[in-house]
């Protein structure tokens, strides 16, 4: 590539846009004559793929309107070339067993994607942009016979186009994509799932994010943002930036204004005028705009993610410039909240870790890293139940590892008050950059203005991480952190997320990767355990046994085998087989007797293994802990390995053992110290607590210890409350009972561990994967429980009240008072949370890809931004209860279900209060699901009900 050419990327095709406006229509001011169509229009339909082998035609003929696509592939974009072929059905079932090892390799050859549209007819000052917002890897464009572009280089890459010259106005255009893919290996500087699963067999080549037509008049609108300064002395101040941008060769003036309005509050205008040179960028600055009594957008358990909406309208002079109006030129408009992050540092163990506080009070980040489909296939309810479990879980960040672009997502978690890890993915081109070409320098840079664009006029990225496992070159570093300034970015950075290679980085990832057990967090004097700051750790988490008959045959069940291992890390990696959480099984649990069996026993370690990890981690804040992120959130893929919720939406051990460690108000057992601890993840302080503590002989229940405890929880803390002193004569399986009560009597939680006499035990040795394990617990005892036949089961189900519009999930940790900085709202008494849905403006699966008619996904489609829920759309709540009528007998790890008919799947996705429950003799309890009807297919829902020693039943569910 000319030197010219990569200056080129530097600059001209960084041309970015981060927010997509309203359908295209005409602006006019009154009195004004008409103005140009102003909006943007998403170029989804009409698309076609194929290979380019055998294809003589050139680009200027097959980007020629009415050019023939017979024998093509029909897509809807965004769409990767796999996922194309996929839908097309060349391809199928690859999912299951092991039959994506049946697929070439698609990255030899290069690809055709094209596609017809109709531009809006011109009007005079009328400007047209093509951007794309993700093109993988290389591309050469053309559109109506003319060439655009010989080389579009980047995966992250936003290419912006002025196609003025070359649209059809009011009539049909072409456009034609040749794509190179990414080289394999993860050797360009694309998007890369490293050794998490099976690479896609075409490195995700395609136009895998949104393609735009751009409308405006001469002065167009870019990349609005806020950024947001709070004073010691309270209310907040307001930096507003936008690029105005002249798409014509004459000099231009035109007058941009802002509206800054959130209903209930005050509405702040400003204005100021611009006068463009010919073909100019610049950069539009206000004056601060000073918010007196902002209302805070808070993280999740911290209080409301409140948003603003910033209306920013250009409007180019058609009196005057003493009189007010104009022909509004270009309009924009994003969602922001007001708040701010800062960081900080504190020593540990003698390793400075970052810490980092939002509007001035501490946060202890807690979440997973994210990864979308193997394909790169999303859409509306997608994202949405992504950000949904995050929330039910209980936790408050998504990392993105690399998986950025996902726009829709980012919105989600601005209102749902999830915050947002970003950064650059570890083990591939992008941490191997002391080697890079001139190319590749110019791509990263591009890469890092166009995510950063896209980022940071919203409300919930709380940082950027530069690197993962390794910091970038000085040089490398030196020049991102130029962009992140040149762009105003108003979060925390960090170099890199592992002190292993840079002893200053702030923060850790030590390990473990493989499974570990409990008391490894506990104990820190540990490499893994819950000090300082992690950027990723985690356990091997197989998924249960109704999502593994979904994607191995009976055979390929048990003995675990090849086709296992297929769907654990990729083939050659360390992480190829699950034996170190095998082994732990059969130690701990007592040998497997099939898959039905394994898959039971891995759920209750995955329950006890993710509830201490969390725990660990919450009782340790802002003293030796200051946020972690598990590994993994979810999957590419049906996976064995690393998860919280497994792909098709099931939530297993993992997921519930979360819930119930990151409850707003928990108490917690320390595996290493026998210390019992309360937290408290809300603002608001809770007083007059009395905290019991119970030991019980398994399988009889005998009581062997009590002791209780007054507690006052101070808001956004942890405390040590008591210390279980060594008791003796219990069996070799006992529980430890913990529960914690307000003064009248109401449960705030209840938390119940099955422990040994025998303890996990931990060696000398440990590297970054694994630490020795000398011996294990022994839970066989569980296994002896009696068979309890007394557990009752009724369940009611109703419309689901309360679903916010604007797509937020209503917290009652609702911040009070002023809305500023005061601190004093919190977590309402009751600690729970209301599930209500969010947004799905841009469209939701159909049946032809995405979710189908069991609540799981499959592996025909990719987004589908035009379908809703055919129909049948509406969420559902159904109350549980539960009755332990036995006099004698637990009802032990009881899992109720929302199923798909009597005997079918769980209807997915799905979230409950509570599940995985014990009910000792005589005890009730009362669990709420909710799910979108639209899941049931149109089948009836029953609730299955079934225990370790609870017999499975099935009732249907009444309204």
């Amino acid at each position: 590539m000319p030197l010219r050419r990569v200056s080129m990327l530097a600059t001209a095709l960084i041309l970015l846009f981060g927010v997509v406006a309203a359908a295209p229509r005409s602006g006019e001011a009154p009195g004004e004559e008409p103005g140009p169509v102003v909006g943007s229009t998403k170029l989804t339909s009409g698309w076609a793929l194929r290979s380019a082998e055998g294809l003589n035609a050139t680009g200027e003929v097959v980007s020629r309107v009415g050019y023939g696509t017979n024998g093509w592939h029909p897509v809807t974009l965004p769409s990767t070339v796999m996922a194309g072929l996929v839908r097309n059905g060349v391809y199928k079932d690859v999912y299951f067993g092991r039959n994506l090892e049946k697929v070439p390799d698609l990255t030899k050859g290069k690809w055709w994607f094209r596609g017809e549209f109709e531009a809006p007819a011109a009007v005079p000052g009328q400007a047209y942009r093509l951007r794309f917002k993700g093109i993988s890897y290389r591309a050469r464009i053309w559109l109506n016979g003319t060439l655009l572009d010989r080389d579009a280089v980047g995966t992250l890459v936003h290419h912006e186009y002025d196609v003025g010259r070359l649209i059809r106005p009011g009539r049909a255009n072409a456009l034609a994509i040749l794509v190179t893919p990414p080289a394999k290996r993860c050797e360009d500087l694309s998007i890369c799932t490293v050794d998490w699963n099976p690479p896609a067999p075409d490195m995700n080549a395609g136009i895998w994010n949104d393609a735009v037509l751009e409308t405006s008049g001469p002065v167009a609108l870019r990349d609005p943002y806020v950024r947001t300064t709070l004073p010691r002395g309270g209310g907040a101040d307001l930096s507003v930036y936008a690029d105005a941008v002249n798409t014509t060769d004459a000099p231009v003036t035109a007058r941009v204004t802002g509206v800054i309005s959130k209903p209930g509050h005050p509405s702040q205008r400003f204005a100021t005028e611009v006068t463009l040179g010919p073909r100019e960028r610049r950069e539009v600055a206000f004056p601060v705009v000073k918010v007196a009594r902002p209302a805070l957008w808070w993280p999740h358990q911290y209080g409301r993610p409140e948003l603003y909406r910033l209306r920013m309208t250009a409007a180019q002079r058609a009196r005057p410039v003493n009189q007010p109006g104009g022909v509004v030129s270009d309009v924009r408009e994003i969602d922001f909240g007001i708040r701010e992050f800062t960081s900080y540092r504190k020593k540990v163990r003698g390793t400075s870790w970052a810490g980092f506080k939002v509007n001035g009070k501490d946060v202890l980040f807690r979440g997973g890293g994210y990864v979308w489909d193997l394909f790169q296939r999303w859409d509306g309810r997608t994202n949405a139940a992504h950000v949904r479990y995050v929330k039910d879980m209980g936790l408050n960040t998504i990392r993105l590892e690399g998986t950025l672009g996902n726009e829709e997502l980012y919105d989600l978690a601005d209102r749902n008050g999830i915050m947002l890890m970003p950064g650059f993915v570890c083990c591939s081109a992008w941490q191997a950059d002391k080697g890079w070409k001139p190319e590749q320098t110019a791509v990263a840079m591009a890469s890092l203005d166009s995510q950063m664009r896209s980022l940071r006029h919203h409300a919930s990225p709380f940082m950027w991480n530069y690197g993962s496992d390794e910091p970038p070159t000085a040089a490398h570093l030196a020049a991102y952190k130029a962009v992140a300034a040149r762009l105003r970015w108003q979060n925390p950075t960090v170099d890199n997320v592992a002190t292993w290679s840079n002893p200053d980085a702030g923060m850790k990832m030590d390990g473990p990767y493989v499974w570990e057990p409990p008391v490894l967090w506990w104990d820190t004097g540990r490499a893994g355990s819950a000090f300082g700051t992690t950027g990723e750790e985690g356990t091997q988490a197989p998924p249960p046994y109704e999502s593994v008959r979904r994607f191995l045959a009976p055979a390929d069940q048990w003995p675990l085998g090849a086709a296992w291992n297929f769907h654990a890390g990729r083939a050659d990696s360390a992480f190829d087989s699950t034996a170190a959480y095998d082994r732990a099984i059969g130690r701990r649990y007592g040998r497997a007797t099939g898959a039905a069996d394994y898959a039971w026993k891995a759920e209750l370690q995955n329950y006890e293994t993710a509830r201490a990890f969390f725990e660990a981690w919450s009782a340790h804040k802002y003293d030796r802990s200051f946020g972690t992120i598990f590994w993994m959130l979810n999957n590419a893929w049906p996976s064995v390995h690393w998860n919280l919720y497994d792909y098709f939406f099931k939530p297993g051990g993992g997921y519930f053992g979360t819930k119930k460690a990151t409850e707003p108000v928990h108490i917690a057992y320390d595996y290493a110290a026998r210390k019992v601890y309360v937290i408290n993840s809300t603002l608001q302080a809770r007083e007059r607590l009395t905290a019991t503590v119970t030991l019980h002989d398994v399988p009889s229940l005998r009581q062997r210890y009590a002791a209780t405890a007054p507690v006052d929880a101070a808001a956004n803390s942890s405390s040590a409350i008591m210390r279980l002193p060594a008791v003796g004569g219990l069996s070799p399986t006992y529980f430890i009972r913990l529960r914690l009560t307000d003064a009248a009597g109401a449960t705030v939680s209840d938390n119940l561990y099955w422990n040994s006499t025998r303890p996990d035990a931990l060696g000398p040795r440990s590297d970054w994967s694994s630490t020795e394990i000398t011996s294990y617990a022994d839970f066989t005892g569980l296994n002896d429980l009696p068979s309890n036949d007394g557990l009752t089961a009724t369940a009611t189900r109703s419309p689901e009240r309360g679903q916010d519009r604007a797509g937020e999930q209503n917290d009652t940790s609702e911040q009070h008072g002023t809305g500023g900085q005061n601190g004093t709202g919190g977590q309402n008494d009751t600690g729970e949370r209301n599930d209500t849905g969010e947004r799905n403006d841009t469209g939701e699966r159909n049946g032809t890809g995405g979710q189908n008619g069991t609540g799981g996904r499959n592996d025909t489609g990719g987004r589908n931004d035009t379908g809703g829920q055919n129909g049948m759309g509406g969420r559902e709540t159904v109350t549980i209860r539960l009755v332990n009528t036995s006099g004698s007998k637990p009802a032990f790890f009881v899992r109720p279900e929302i199923t798909v008919g009597r005997d079918g799947t769980e209807v997915l996705p799905v979230t409950y209060s509570d599940n995985y429950v014990t009910l000792w003799p005589s005890e009730s309890t009362t669990i709420t699901a909710a799910y979108d009807r639209a899941d049931l297919g149109g089948a009836e829902p029953h609730l299955r009900v079934r225990g370790h020693n609870v017999p499975a039943t099935s009732v249907p569910l009444a309204r």
